[in-house]
């Protein structure tokens, strides 16, 4: 296709409609007058050759045309828009930019102390934190191509830039009522698990751990939220798993005790994933930096790594 004889514009009209489902809502979120929505979708069904929006009761619904665009072109204006905004230099001091961060609330929790100064040292950038969810391992690509940062266990990803953003032991979380101060392997005979994140796959579903050192354990309960674990634990027979930090933290609101796991000396490693096409953005760099916890004074080259 020639891309010359294309109206890109009609992109961002098509990914509204996809978000929207509604001509009149779509114009809204784009500024756009309702008629010149309606023009642009007859435009976009002649381009595609196909209806993308049907009548369905009293809304419309995505044909299936529709469904696999809707996969195309968020990713493809993500990088749009990344590579639009690619500067010679970024000064967080006038820069209005907004910054998108996907992590679990475990992951939001270690980057937080990092944010503290954000409204002094950038007053007009904004980050905005998303939480992780099972698109993230679905299509990883299309994924990372709309967020800035990922924040998620080592090896989550392949393939993708990353460095090592904090490491610490897991802990367990059993009811208050539980006796002794450790948890040994043969405590989890006859009990059931919190599981975390059961269907990403990732180096947080504790199972997964388990397994690998031959310990068979089934969760009961399964928690898309790290935080969730004293609560499901709690006046139950249970046990969660948590990172050390983490568990000081919530251990106070619940009637839990946290024990050492002597049996998982693996600790959980939480890295920092980006898009390859960031690699070299001066306002990205920038990000990394603060989020690592590196100088962010530190001039930004965009031929520098």
């Amino acid at each position: 296709m020639n891309l010359a004889g294309v109206d890109l514009n009609l992109l961002v009209s098509l990914r509204a409609l996809l978000q929207e489902r509604n001509v009149t809502r779509a114009a809204q979120l784009v500024g756009l007058s309702q008629p010149a929505m309606s023009n642009a979708l007859a435009r976009l069904r002649r381009q595609f050759g196909d209806d993308l929006l049907v009548r369905e009761g009293r809304g419309l619904t995505l044909t299936p045309v529709a469904r696999e665009l809707q996969h195309a072109v968020e990713p493809a204006l993500g990088m749009v828009e990344r590579a639009l905004r690619i500067q010679a230099s970024f000064d967080p001091s006038t820069a209005a930019q907004v910054f998108r961060i996907a992590a679990s609330d475990y992951g939001m929790t270690l980057i937080a102390e990092r944010l503290r100064d954000l409204g002094q040292v950038a007053p007009r950038v904004v980050v905005d934190l998303v939480q992780i969810d099972h698109g993230f391992v679905r299509d990883s690509e299309a994924v990372m191509r709309r967020v800035d940062l990922l924040l998620a266990p080592r090896a989550f990803l392949n393939g993708y830039p990353s460095e090592p953003l904090s490491s610490e032991p897991w802990v367990a979380v059993v009811d208050a009522q539980h006796a002794g101060d450790r948890l040994e392997e043969s405590d989890l005979h006859g009990r059931s698990l919190v599981g975390l994140f059961h269907d990403l796959g990732s180096g947080a579903h504790i199972e997964r751990l388990l397994t690998v050192r031959g310990i068979t354990a089934t969760g009961s309960v399964n928690a898309e939220s790290f935080s969730a674990v004293p609560a499901l634990v709690e006046g139950t027979e249970r046990i969660g798993f948590l990172p050390a930090s983490l568990a000081a933290r919530l251990r106070p609101g619940y009637a839990v005790r946290v024990l050492e796991v002597p049996f998982l000396p693996e600790p959980l490693v939480e890295s920092l994933y980006w898009h390859r096409s960031a690699q070299r953005d001066p306002a990205h760099q920038w990000l990394r930096r603060l989020v690592l916890g590196v100088d962010t004074t530190a001039t930004t080259d965009p031929s520098v790594p």
